[in-house]
């Protein structure tokens, strides 16, 4: 019989934790989703929008019961929001890399494109586009590399947190038009590029600046994005060769040099300059448990340290100048 120690507890509780935000979310799209409908029949407003709607409607729920959650603690500092720049520059200059070396090698042209082959077209509304541009792309991550990662990464680790979600990203996209076995492994490569934004810098804004910075860059210069066209500007770019090569109807994200790229953007994120601000994390400052039961500001007993107070021994840890105590992990 496997004896519960209090950190199997806690990671049971993680776990648990983790599947709640991830049902609820899904649960609470599908009624806003339901809520929208009368009003638009815009497929992409009806998928970003309740999507975003869920995400941030069950973090926010978690923020007010959790006695270690914050928005902070998420990656949504008012330091971390430095990270969107750099991140909208990374997956824009790694995505335009994309389509001019697809263009040298061949495996694209720009083209003309009928008016009736574009499902989406905001050319003359641009600003509409980039407004869903950046509502899916917000709704994804706060989803995706939300609550969900840290719960996962308080239960396993960061590491097995960035593959778990990047597992469910891909998933999301497993119903886009012309998908495939190579455009799932490569959409889970790019969610893991964006996991390792969070893990790495503490930032949740860098993630969502690196998947709106690939999308925007990917739509204007005329590629599908995975499996939609949309278009905000006259490019149209006609991908040849073999799919597993160029991506076929799923876009450049299905072929093998989008790999690449998004191995290539997994070391630039990796090396870039990590955040110094001290900002503790959901998975440190809750991943430790205490001998009493603390009380969620809602008066709710879950069970969970607001801080790193104890060991597994009931041993107190103390921080240099009274401070709270922490202990970091290794790098996933």
């Amino acid at each position: 019989m496997m004896i519960l120690t209090p950190r199997r507890k806690l990671r049971l509780a993680n776990l648990l934790l983790a599947n709640l935000c991830m049902v609820g979310t899904l649960l609470s799209a599908l009624a806003a989703a339901a809520l929208l409908s009368p009003f638009t029949e815009n497929p992409i407003a009806l998928s970003t929008v309740p999507l975003l709607l869920g995400a941030l409607a069950v973090t926010a729920a978690t923020v007010a019961v959790h006695p270690a959650a914050t928005w902070r603690s998420l990656g949504f500092g008012q330091r971390a929001i430095r990270g969107v720049v750099p991140g909208l520059l990374l997956g824009a200059v790694a995505c335009g890399l994309l389509v001019v070396l697809a263009v040298i090698c061949g495996l694209g042209a720009w083209t003309t494109l009928a008016p009736e082959q574009i499902r989406f077209d905001w050319r003359e509304t641009w600003l509409t586009g980039i407004a869903f541009l950046a509502i899916g792309a917000i709704g994804e991550e706060v989803f995706a590399r939300g609550m969900l990662l840290q719960f996962l990464a308080g239960a396993f680790g960061r590491a097995a947190g960035v593959i778990a979600t990047s597992l469910v990203f891909a998933l999301l996209h497993g119903a886009n038009p012309g998908v495939t076995a190579l455009a799932q492994v490569n959409t889970a490569l790019f969610g893991a590029v964006f996991g390792l934004a969070i893990v790495r810098h503490r930032s949740l804004w860098m993630a969502i600046g690196l998947h709106l910075g690939w999308n925007l860059a990917q739509v204007a210069l005329g590629a599908n994005n995975s499996g939609i066209t949309i278009r905000l500007t006259e490019l149209n770019l006609q991908l040849r060769g073999e799919d597993w090569l160029s991506g076929g109807n799923y876009g450049l994200e299905g072929g093998v040099l989008a790999t690449a790229t998004a191995l290539l953007l997994v070391a630039a994120v990796w090396c870039f300059p990590r955040s110094n601000d001290g900002v503790e994390m959901l998975w440190e400052t809750g991943r430790k448990p205490v001998q009493r039961r603390a009380q969620s500001r809602s008066g709710i007993s879950l069970g969970l340290s607001p801080s790193l107070g104890a060991d597994d021994s009931g041993r107190e840890e103390r921080a240099p100048h009274g401070g709270a105590a922490r202990r970091d992990n290794p790098e996933p």
